[in-house]
């Protein structure tokens, strides 16, 4: 229940780190002043990206599980 409860912040922090990171891309100064750190920015907005699936989709799986008769004596859910 905990790693549920936790999840829509780690979704809403991922999804403002996605924002943030797509806008520096987005923006012409970025590439004046900091173009070499381009692939840097770019590849962790890679991650932030699969993280914030990966978050959704563990959160769509406890939240289907919630319903379940049985939920509480499966194994530990994954983090």
């Amino acid at each position: 229940a905990h790693v549920l409860e936790a999840l829509p912040a780690r979704s809403e922090a991922l999804e403002r780190e996605q924002a943030d990171l797509t806008a520096k891309l987005a923006d012409p100064a970025f590439y004046k002043a900091a173009g070499a750190r381009f692939a840097e920015v770019r590849a962790r907005l890679e991650t932030v990206e699969h993280e914030h699936a990966a978050a959704f989709a563990r959160w769509e799986e406890l939240e289907a599980r919630k319903g379940e008769p049985d939920a509480g004596s499966q194994t530990r859910p994954r983090v």
